[in-house]
């Protein structure tokens, strides 16, 4: 289990999303308007809502009970087939979208598929899989953003939900076949004591997603409700673009609960994981906030000149969901080192109720503005909990180097909101490699470790953390 290989391998699939999708909207933008769009950002919701309602073992909770069996080398059929039984038994609560407009009933079949798709996509990830896993992810995203643009230029919702269930279908044909190659035949396997022993090992994830969807989502949900479909558009829009250095830290932060979940198979010490894996994805974080931030601008200014009353909540939410990407990270390292996780549902409620609250306060009398504020709320608080929560259950015990990360985040993300000019962020920039490189933040041996990962052709990774160190 190569974490290095395997983020590079999920990174291939972000940078497909992201180039066609940037292509996608290009081409939207230029022929169609933002109430079409927000059309598109409910199919989108719909899948998040999915992810959130219907996931009844989560996702975190099957890819480490796989990583663990590989690890022991004891996966099976059986056990592959009873977890891929899950969309099926979810499948009915599907039909409560027949209550609703032509569309959406429409896509009923395309959101079972997405939903197949990230159960066959945990399982093979848990069992190392990240090179099939990434074919079948770039081949969906290709017919997901590409031949999609056959619907935008009929401006046809219909058919942009037919391809989009076309591209599932390959997809999860793709990777059934993988697992088939594998481990051989496997066909899903209803066992209800089994689903329900895992549902109920997960409740506390289950819940806290229900919750965190509220959370992630309310402000879009608020935002259609008092503002309509075109502002609706146009936030969407921007949270789209600033979750674009997420999505990319998030293909790195991918491989962490495999991984931890493997080696702590095997009795590796998470606590040490967790610090090195904080102290790297924060130089990352930061880097990509300070790059980010004024390509986003001038990106949206020169292609998206309709969406430019959308990039004050651009900047809010980019620093919302990347800043803290460090903090995040630690939950993998909880999951996987079997810790209670019941207080995160408390956090997702309570994390669900003030997007909720806060939106409906915020929207009104700011706009889109508004509800990026709730989620800058939202993400101060997760983050303060997680850390707590980490260190609490002793899978993050962090040092003086820690701390000072830990301390820097708000301090950028003030700087990014009240320094204008953007060239400024240069400074910032050589500022955050030069304290990196005085504190010796990254460490020796953690250059050494990191290089015990690397191939031949990835050389230049360790020059890099070598010339920071």
């Amino acid at each position: 289990m190569n974490p290095i290989k395997n983020a590079l391998k999920s990174l291939s699939v972000t940078t497909t999303n992201v180039i066609v999708a940037l292509i996608f909207f290009i081409i939207t933008a230029k022929i169609s308007n933002p109430a079409f769009f927000g059309k598109v950002a409910i199919i989108q919701l719909l899948e998040v809502i999915t992810s959130a309602f219907f996931y009844f073992i989560p996702g975190q909770i099957i890819t480490r009970e796989i990583s663990y069996l590989y690890a022991r080398k004891e996966v099976n059929k059986d056990v592959i087939g009873k977890f891929i039984s899950l969309p099926f038994l979810s499948f009915p609560v599907f039909l409560v979208l027949l209550l609703f407009p032509t569309y959406v009933k429409l896509a009923i079949p395309y959101l079972f598929l997405y939903l197949l798709g990230g159960v066959l996509n945990s399982i093979m990830i848990g069992m190392d899989m990240f090179t099939e896993t990434a074919i079948a992810g770039n081949l969906f995203l290709i017919i997901r953003w590409g031949i999609s643009i056959l619907a935008v230029l009929q401006h046809n919702i219909y058919l942009f939900v037919e391809i989009w269930t076309l591209g599932g279908i390959i997809s999860d044909s793709l990777g059934y076949f993988f697992i088939i190659k594998k481990i051989g035949f496997v066909y899903p396997l209803l066992y209800l004591p089994f689903l329900f022993k895992h549902f109920r090992e997960g409740l506390p994830l289950y819940l806290s997603s229900l919750a965190g969807f509220f959370s992630s989502q309310g402000d879009r949900v608020t935002t259609a409700y008092l503002l309509g479909s075109y502002y609706l558009g146009i936030y969407q829009f921007s949270a789209l673009v600033a979750g674009v250095p997420s999505m990319v830290l998030g293909a790195l932060g991918g491989v962490l609960l495999p991984t931890a979940s493997f080696y702590k198979a095997l009795g590796k010490d998470e606590r040490r994981m967790s610090s090195i894996s904080f102290r790297l994805l924060s130089l990352i974080s930061f880097l990509a906030v300070i790059i980010s931030i004024p390509v986003a601008i001038v990106v949206v200014d020169k292609f998206f000149p309709a969406y430019e009353g959308g990039i004050e909540a651009l900047i809010l939410l980019l620093l919302a969901t990347t800043l803290p990407f460090p903090i995040g990270s630690l939950v993998n390292f909880i999951v996987a080192s079997k810790k209670d996780l019941r207080p995160f549902l408390v956090l997702s409620i309570l994390n669900g109720g003030l997007t909720l609250l806060t939106s409906f306060l915020l929207i009104p009398r700011l706009g889109i503005v508004g509800g990026a504020i709730s989620q800058i709320i939202v993400s101060i608080i997760s983050s303060s909990f997680i850390v707590f929560y980490a260190l609490r259950t002793s899978t993050f015990i962090p040092s003086r180097k820690e701390i000072m990360l830990l301390l820097a985040m708000p301090l950028i993300g003030v700087y990014e909101v009240f320094v204008d000019p953007p060239f400024l962020d240069l400074i910032l920039l050589l500022l955050v490699i030069l304290i990196f490189k005085a504190f010796k933040v990254i460490e020796k041996e953690d250059v050494k470790l990191v290089e015990s990962f690397l191939s031949s052709k990835l050389k230049f990774i360790s020059y890099i953390l070598r010339l920071i160190n």
